[in-house]
């Protein structure tokens, strides 16, 4: 996860002031190595570290809502997490209004309706950038019920565990970053 140097507010807003992580995003390189999507262990290893970036994250009561490829640099030290401007503690009030805020085919069906943004908001958008990894586009809503046919070879558990990370409802999604790293087979 990228460092926070300083943080600062005046009559405009709030300011955070990060590290500059040197790296490609992960878009680019599957722009450029896809075909159409990435191999099995390079995607799920780029997870692996979006994983542990969401769990500490949330330990810290933070949602990050727009968890993407863009948003996820290769650097010299693996994947850092990046972009923590639409970032909301969970809990504030900022977490149930009516104005959607993210990337749409990244973003939780809750999030899109405008409903309550929680972690398990950002399993949905890392699960999101999995498929993406591995398929080449991000999913569209339904895309589940067929990923037997858009990826014939992945392993049955990691199709479970996609479709756990992309369901629909929250309360029956993956309900944390731990538990999916441990469905996609890299325990935290």
């Amino acid at each position: 996860m990228v460092k926070v140097i300083d943080h600062s507010s005046d009559d405009q807003g709030l300011y955070i002031v990060m590290d500059l992580v040197h790296g490609v995003d992960l878009g680019a390189i599957l722009k450029r190595s896809g075909d159409p999507g990435l191999s099995l262990g390079d995607a799920i290893e780029y997870v692996r570290h979006g994983c542990e970036a969401l769990s500490y994250v949330h330990s810290q009561q933070i949602v990050h809502r727009d968890v993407k490829p863009q948003n996820m640099i290769l650097g010299d030290d693996g994947v850092v997490l990046v972009d923590f401007g639409v970032a909301r503690a969970l809990g504030s009030e900022e977490d149930q209004g009516t104005i959607a805020v993210g990337t749409p085919r990244y973003m939780a069906p809750e999030v899109f309706a405008g409903g309550t943004v929680s972690a398990a908001s950002d399993i949905f958008s890392l699960a999101a950038t999995l498929w993406t990894l591995l398929i080449g586009t991000p999913p569209r809503y339904g895309d589940v019920l067929k990923l037997d046919k858009l990826a014939p070879g992945l392993p049955p558990e990691l199709q479970q565990a996609l479709a756990g990370g992309l369901e629909m409802l929250p309360e029956q999604r993956i309900a944390s970053a731990a538990s999916f790293a441990e469905a996609i087979g890299v325990p935290l």
